[in-house]
This record gives structure tokens, C-alpha cells and sequence, in this order.
């Protein structure tokens, strides 16, 4: 398990995709999940990094990442959710100013989207009460399984965080190239 946490965190962290210390990952498992610690840098882990939690709140949470909330409720309302990964992609977050979804124009990211990924806008003085609430909310209910918070980041969930980090590469990829073919409007060219 520590293997896949620190291959994940190495390319989130060598991509660009989270600052030192940014970006959180877990894995659920029978009784509970692994999540990054608050404040790690997801670039070499180790496995005094990672915390196994429960999903009801615990003293065990005081070391576990602040984004702790969202994922759990991410897991307690998506079954098929066995990994999650949150970056702060700076394109998609550049995106996510310009626009209320990212529709991938090229040939790759429109392969792996067929649906437009949405962008929702939580307040950030609003962030703490609402985030644990909306994003597992919107997840539950999306046929996409990844979303940006504007000017926040990337959450996404899938079986294995392999399979979370190429969706939020491939958004970020998508993400560049709409900034870079549009001079920096973020949508299509009509």
C-alpha cells in the first residue's frame, strides 16, 4: 500500500499538481481508510505519513489530512469509491475562474471525458461547513466521478489511486490546452 501512496504522491507532487505540502490521497480498506497526514508533502512518502482512520470522527483524525471530512463522506455515499485523490491543479484551477465546466477539446482528454467536468463554486469563507457536504453530494449524484472546486481543486475517486491520478493528469492536460488554444478564455472558440 505504501508503495502505490508514494508513487501517487511523487507524480501529483513532480507534475505540478500540488505544492509541498498540498494535495491529500487515501485508500479505503475494510475498517476504516489510510489518509496523508495534515500539512505532508505528498513527495516521498513515508509510511509514518499516513494515518489509518475511521469514518465517524476520532481522536485519530487530529493527525489526518483537513480535507479529512470530504473523503469520508465521499466513501460513505459512493461504494464503488475505493481511493481518493484531491490536487490543486493550477490549470484546472485557472480554468475553474473562466468557466462552469471544462470540456476537453483535444483528442486524449476527450476520450477520457465524455462528459464535461463540472466546476462548483463553494465560497471559501463557507469552505469548512459546506465542502464535506457539497462535493460527496455532487459526486453521489454525477455520472463523472472527478470535480473542481473553483479556485480550490480537483477531487476525484476511483478503485485504485492509480486510476485517480491519470483522471486528474488527463484534467489538467485538458485544462492547459483549453487555456493555451484560447488565449487563456477557458471555453471553445465559436
Amino acid at each position: 500500500m505504501i508503495s502505490e501512496f508514494k508513487k501517487t504522491g511523487d507524480i501529483l507532487f513532480l507534475m505540478g499538481l500540488v505544492h509541498y505540502n498540498s494535495g491529500n490521497i487515501s485508500t479505503r480498506v475494510s475498517d476504516g481508510i489510510w489518509i496523508t497526514k495534515t500539512g505532508k508533502s505528498l513527495y516521498n512518502l513515508r509510511s509514518k505519513d499516513i494515518v489509518k482512520i475511521g469514518l465517524e470522527r476520532d481522536i485519530r483524525w487530529n493527525a489526518s489530512s483537513s480535507e479529512t471530512p470530504i473523503h469520508t463522506e465521499i466513501y460513505k455515499k459512493i461504494p464503488e469509491a475505493k481511493a481518493i485523490i484531491h490536487s490543486h491543479s493550477p490549470y484546472a484551477v485557472a480554468l475553474s475562474f473562466l468557466t462552469e465546466k471544462i470540456i476537453p477539446i483535444d483528442y486524449e482528454s476527450s476520450l477520457r471525458f465524455s462528459k464535461p467536468i463540472d466546476i462548483l463554486n463553494i465560497e471559501y469563507r463557507e469552505w469548512r461547513e459546506k465542502a464535506h457536504i457539497d462535493i460527496p453530494s455532487y459526486l453521489e449524484k454525477s455520472e463523472n466521478p472527478i470535480v473542481v472546486a473553483r479556485g480550490h481543486g480537483v477531487f476525484t475517486y476511483g478503485s485504485n489511486l492509480f486510476e485517480g491520478l491519470e483522471r486528474v493528469c488527463c484534467l489538467e492536460f485538458a485544462a492547459k490546452i483549453l487555456l493555451e488554444v484560447n488565449g487563456g478564455r477557458g471555453s471553445r472558440k465559436t
